[in-house]
């Protein structure tokens, strides 16, 4: 159960607790405090939502004049509570991107808009899972990847900023594009990629030890579980899918190039 209310300072103040302690950042670095079972997220872009594990619920407050965009609120304000309370339910639900082609698939995990790889993916016969948050439920032993609507940040658009009007620059690359969409896929392989791009991308595939670690590294969102530090998911994920340390390009080609090696069978030996 969750609410989203306007910011209301007596009201927030009304929910915090005196006895909360700093537990974990966001990679956009909004600020986690944990008292129990209750968990706040404090961001000064959007406002503060409160989670109660226990309780499986949370609330919301808004901040008048956000500094972030409609969909990116909608994001913080939402999704992240709704995915620390659903991993109770075995669901996973990580802002991550997701694609499917003839039964083979991938989770993507980028801290920069992946637009132009997802562009020539959907050219070549891909379909998106998730374009920006993908739920991954385990089945049978396998991690699979399940459909979550989304829109994709389009590079290129001026970022919302301090004092502009409202905006946005996120869209969905799947709309006028009849079957672009998947529901689900066993997935196959991780891909984390590393900050920035270069001139020339690479690939470099870790064995399941090394594999854990990169996943713990990269995951896009702290696991909130009072007994548990890192999701069970990306050990999982190590165990059974080809996991990836990588670097893109400017050049979409290119991980195109890198998609087809890995969704070939393993011929060589993996660091």
């Amino acid at each position: 159960m969750g609410t989203v209310e306007a910011y209301e300072e007596s009201a927030v103040l009304r929910r915090l607790s005196a006895g909360g302690t700093l537990v974990a950042q966001t990679p956009e670095l909004a600020e986690v405090y944990q008292d129990g079972d209750r968990y706040w997220l404090v961001d000064d872009r959007w406002g503060v939502c409160e989670m109660n594990l226990l309780k499986a619920s949370w609330r919301s407050w808004v901040i008048p004049s956000p500094k972030l965009e409609p969909f990116r609120c909608v994001e913080m304000a939402i999704l992240w509570p709704m995915a620390q309370l659903l991993r109770a339910r075995g669901v996973h639900l990580v802002p991550a991107t997701s694609v499917v082609r003839d039964g083979w698939g991938a989770l993507l995990i980028s801290p920069f808009s992946l637009e132009p790889e997802l562009k020539a993916m959907l050219r070549v016969g891909y379909r998106l899972i998730g374009q920006r948050w993908t739920a991954i439920r385990e089945e049978n032993g396998a991690a699979v990847l399940l459909h979550v609507p989304g829109k994709t940040e389009q590079r290129g658009v001026p970022r919302l900023s301090a004092g502009s009007a409202l905006s946005d620059s996120w869209a969905d690359l799947c709309d006028g594009r009849p079957g672009a969409v998947g529901d689900r896929a066993i997935c196959r392989a991780v891909f984390a990629a590393e900050h920035g791009r270069r001139p020339k991308a690479y690939l470099r595939e870790m064995n399941p030890t090394n594999a854990a670690a990169l996943l713990r590294r990269s995951w896009p969102i702290p696991d909130l579980h009072p007994q548990r530090r890192h999701s069970p998911v990306t050990a999982r994920l190590a165990e059974t899918c080809r996991c990836c340390d990588i670097q893109l390009s400017r050049n979409p080609k290119d991980f195109l190039a890198l998609l087809q090696a890995v969704s070939l069978p393993v011929t060589a030996a993996v660091a």
